[in-house]
């Protein structure tokens, strides 16, 4: 994109062919990773920014944020959203294209290394590009509909091209003759006006990008001062630029959300959520979500009652929500200033430190055996022991190439994004996606010192005797025991209690205790997959094996007998095998819970099955996928959607719903749901009947393609899933095998709701999750003709 400095200008494809080789291995990496990461659902930020997306590509705009809790930049969004339109809801699409981002980051990272190492370090950029192209985040990020790939990908090419405009040695002589300065005058604009709109997009990416913009200025400024006017004419062109990047939507911003926003109010939020951590002594997301919604009309939320400033009530707008949150952020941090530098200071030693656990990892539920064992290795080699290696030898390389890099202009750049980062994130909180700018840059860094160590062991100890390189060393070793942590196993702490000081070693949360345990636990999960395996087949012998004689999970442990008795139709003996309800109760036990009622449904007690179906707790998981899978549900003809007693009966359908005045209940089902009526197969033909509540689906979406009706995979007929006043259809059931049992898909159009719907949802599997709404469904009957 941009050209590197004048000695390492030329082309020469032999002398790439590392690179092609570091490509070609990571892509390869990259794809063997497709529909193999152990998902469970979407993590983080997804759910908002594909529901964000869905609407923009349906010609909604940015208004799925009118009643989020923030405003969002809208760079990701757009990008995703391009992709819903011309490829639908195929999400494979958004990850083709983010693989191909990961692999243009690796030669910007090797471009940028070749500016940034010693001449005689040819090593170091296959290296640093190698560190990029193995490591598991940016193999893995690819993979999950975050902002960090387009982030990163479009920070290091900016970083690349300002390290175009300032090459020179600035130890060298400040005069440059007025040839040379004419000859790069064009290349120096081209690199600013690239680099403006780069860094442009990244704000439109991230918000607080919009910070660095000054600090990039002064860079200009500062390294140009020989040549002060030029050098500040060239800051402004580059402000410029990148305020024609960002002032459209600024402007537009403005125009939606009722006043000055200039990029989105998730700053003011997260501003909100720092303040009031440090001002209560621990991280509570509630009060600040309550804070909010309290903002929003019709939310029925209470605001909290211990706020610094008394609540504004109802605000007409996201504007004047940001300048709420603002003030209340401001007055809670100077009513206790010293409680938010403590806790910027804890967030500090946090943003190194190693959490197995961040939702972007994929691991929750690693005590389950749930991870592969593959997946738990490569998170334990290639993330957390490459990232104390990289941490250790990055520090020692910026000594190396502060002192020896022929472009410390563009170490000096890259010093500042570090610093920028490192100093922002801890304002917030910190998590592992905030590492992810820095890692890039802490692998080139890290390559220049294992190639100055290979290469000239001499060079490295002479720079590491220096006053600066003794400072740097004396800091890698201190950041590397934060993360490394082996001091952990000295911690004083009641017997049994978790390590507060554990990273990658030391007892559990360290990511080698869970590492261990991870993997200990593999066993357990495939025998619960065998378990269940042999259930659904009706191989209770092999079932009653496994439990008696295999290493089953937990769950399978404790239910394994009442599961396999259920399945036998020993439904009263079952009953006697689970927890009495108190206890499930008191533990909130799920599975237990939904066990007992199918029990009791399957006894004819649907009053008991009721009361153990509708727990808080229970309402809460919207256990449908498990009671689908685990339970052989009683024989019936009919499914009262949201009634109390379907589960066992669906799946594909989001939790159940009331009207108060019609006195119904119902379900909204997503494209694929299904419906399963144990032993009601006839010999000859039946009718089902659909009864749906049409009410949802948007005027602006229509028309509307019906919804299919699919037994064993073929269309048997199609009924509409809108209209005001719903209906009741009918489809003819074929004949089939008597007694079999009738399992039902429906295949349609999706929609995704608002967002107050999204922050509805309730339960740790819930939050966060896209409702893709297809029909709402009252009632599915089965009648004879």
């Amino acid at each position: 994109m941009i050209r590197s400095l004048q000695h390492r200008s030329t082309w020469r494809p032999a002398a790439h062919l590392p690179l092609l080789t570091v490509l070609v291995v990571s892509a390869l990496f990259r794809v063997a990773l497709w529909d193999a990461l152990p998902r469970q659902g979407l993590v983080s930020d997804e759910g908002e920014y594909l529901s964000a997306a869905w609407w923009l590509a349906h010609g909604r705009g940015f208004n799925w944020h009118q009643e989020y809790l923030w405003t969002r930049a809208p760079l990701y969004p757009l990008f995703l959203a391009v992709h819903l339109r011309f490829f639908g809801d195929d999400l494979r699409a958004i990850i083709v294209t983010q693989t191909a981002l990961s692999l243009a980051i690796i030669v910007l990272i090797y471009a940028l290394a070749r500016t940034l190492a010693p001449p005689d370090l040819r090593a170091a950029p296959t290296l640093a590009a190698a560190l990029v192209g193995i490591s598991m985040p940016f193999a893995t990020y690819p993979h999950l509909f975050l902002s960090e790939t387009l982030y990163i990908t479009l920070v290091s090419g900016g970083i690349l091209a300002l390290a175009a405009v300032r090459p020179g040695n600035a130890r060298s002589s400040p005069k440059t003759s007025p040839s040379n300065q004419s000859s790069r005058t064009p290349l120096s604009r081209r690199g600013l006006i690239i680099a403006g709109t780069l860094f442009g997009l990244a704000t439109l990416t991230r918000s607080q990008t919009l910070l660095f913009l000054p600090v990039i200025a002064g860079w200009l400024a500062y390294t140009g001062r020989h040549a002060l006017r030029h050098a500040l004419m060239q800051a402004l062109l580059f402000l410029s630029i990148a305020a024609l990047v960002i002032t459209p939507w600024t402007v537009y911003n403005s125009r939606i959300y009722g006043g000055l926003i200039l990029v989105d109010t998730s700053g003011a939020f997260n501003l909100l959520l720092g303040a009031w951590s440090a001002h209560d002594g621990s991280r509570r997301d509630a009060p600040t979500r309550d804070f909010v919604l309290a903002m929003f009309p019709n939310r029925r939320v209470t605001a909290p009652a211990d706020t610094c400033l008394p609540h504004p009530g109802v605000q007409p707008d996201q504007a004047a929500r940001q300048a709420v949150m603002v003030r209340e952020g401001l007055c809670l941090l100077l009513d206790r200033p010293l409680a938010f530098v403590h806790k910027s200071l804890v967030e500090f030693i946090d943003l190194f430190r190693i959490n197995y656990t961040g939702a972007e990892r994929l691991t929750d539920g690693f005590s389950t055996g749930r991870l592969p064992v593959w997946y738990v290795a490569l998170l334990f080699l290639l993330d957390d022991t490459l990232y104390v290696l990289a941490l250790l030898s990055g520090i020692v390389g910026w000594a190396v190439v502060r002192h020896l890099s022929p472009a410390p202009g563009a170490v000096a750049l890259v010093g500042l994004w570090l610093i920028f980062n490192i100093a922002l994130a801890p304002l917030l909180f910190a998590i592992n996606r905030f590492r992810m700018p820095l890692l890039p840059f802490l692998f080139i860094l890290a390559a220049v010192t294992i190639t100055t160590l290979l290469r000239n062991r001499a060079c490295l100890y002479d720079v590491l005797r220096t006053r600066y390189g003794i400072a740097c060393g004396a800091l890698a070793g201190l950041l590397t025991l934060v993360v490394a942590t082996p001091h952990a196993y000295l911690e004083p702490r009641p017997h049994g209690s978790d390590s507060q000081w554990a990273s990658y070693l030391g007892p559990y949360p360290s990511s080698l205790a869970i590492t261990g345990i991870a993997l200990a636990a593999r066993p357990r999960a495939l025998d619960d997959a065998r378990f269940l395996a042999a259930l659904q087949t009706g191989n209770v012998a092999a079932a009653e094996m496994i439990l008696h004689n295999g290493t089953p999970g937990r769950d399978t442990a404790r239910l394994g007998a009442a599961l396999i008795a259920a399945h036998q139709g020993r439904y009263h003996e079952a009953l006697a095998l689970i927890p009495p309800p108190d206890v499930l109760a008191a533990t909130g036990d799920v599975p237990g819970s939904v066990l007992r009622g199918d029990l009791l449904r399957s006894i004819g007690d649907e009053s008991g099955a009721r009361a153990a179906f509708t727990p808080r707790y229970v309402d809460a998981a919207n256990p449908v996928e498990w009671a689908w899978n685990w339970l052989r549900p009683a024989p019936t003809r009919t499914i009262d959607l949201g009634g109390n007693l379907d589960l066992g009966y669906i799946r594909g359908c989001y939790p159940g719903e009331g009207d108060a005045v019609t006195r119904t209940t119902y379900r909204w089902c997503t494209d694929g749901a299904r419906l399963r009526f144990p032993r009601a197969g006839r010999a000859h033909p039946q009718r089902l009947l659909f009864i749906v509540d049409g009410r949802g689906w948007s005027p602006d979406l229509r028309p509307i393609p019906p919804v299919r009706v699919l037994l064993d995979g073929h269309i048997i007929g199609t009924f509409p899933p809108d209209g005001e006043d719903g209906g009741i259809f009918e489809v003819v059931l074929p004949p089939m095998p008597e007694g079999a049992d009738v399992v039902i898909e429906l295949r349609g159009p999706t929609f995704v709701p608002d967002a107050a719907r999204y922050l509805s949802q309730q339960g740790e599997s819930a939050v966060g999750q896209v409702h893709r709404l297809m029909v709402r469904l009252d009632r599915v009957v089965i009648v004879e003709n």
